[in-house]
């Protein structure tokens, strides 16, 4: 009798391992499957996009690239056509309807940067801060540039920055009186891409979201 109570014991302790070891899985997965930010998307597309999906969803870039695989001596379409098969660096405009209501008027250009088989900036014209940056927070810097000319007239350029580990965006209106767009610019990329860009901000990279700013674009003459 002791043995078969010994026996049933041993059973039981093996089972509660067993069933100890079932929910470790399934606990895990869920931990694997936690939701994730979705990222900052424009016009469809996104910094980190992969390039082949970039082409797939742009009929503008698309058509460029069908246009480049039929011409592929064209030294602008063998950039392309490199950035697409080996991951090599290449810049795509592409245009929308700046009044989707009248498709037939002026058109706005949005500029996209490829390195290394992903989208890591785009860039455009536009007349306010799109929807699409609130879901960014607030901003990490805000400030007006008092700036002038040669001549003497002042005026403030404005610029706002949203600065992340993976992420730098980038809202700049330049009031220059002799211009006569002043809508703003706003630029996505990625961080490695904006030092890129400009070298200076690698000294004034910040350490955290709140920390110094990259520096501001260069005044106009």
């Amino acid at each position: 009798m002791q043995t078969r109570i010994l026996s049933l014991s041993l059973i039981s302790f093996i089972a509660s391992i067993s069933a100890f070891a079932a929910t470790r899985p399934s606990e895990s997965l869920a931990q694997q499957s936690a939701p994730t930010a979705a990222p900052l998307e424009i016009r469809g597309h996104f910094i980190g996009e992969p390039v082949k999906r970039f082409f797939r969803l742009d009929f503008e870039a698309r058509g460029e690239m069908e246009v480049c695989h039929q011409n592929p001596n064209r030294p602008a379409c063998g950039r392309l056509l490199d950035a697409i098969e080996y991951g090599k660096r290449a810049e795509v405009s592409t245009t929308v309807a700046a009044d989707l209501d009248h498709p037939e008027g002026d058109r706005d250009t949005t500029n996209f940067v490829l390195d290394g088989g992903k989208l890591v900036k785009i860039s455009m014209l536009v007349n306010q801060a799109p929807e699409e940056l609130k879901s960014l927070g607030r901003p990490t810097s805000e400030k007006s540039i008092p700036t002038q000319n040669t001549s003497g007239a002042k005026w403030e350029n404005h610029l706002t920055i949203w600065q992340s580990p993976d992420l730098y965006v980038e809202l700049y209106q330049d009031n220059n009186p002799s211009l006569t767009d002043h809508r703003f610019l706003l630029t996505i990329e990625t961080p490695t891409e904006h030092i890129r860009d400009k070298p200076e901000a690698e000294s004034t990279k910040p350490s955290s979201p709140a920390g110094p700013l990259a520096a501001a674009p260069s005044v106009a003459p």
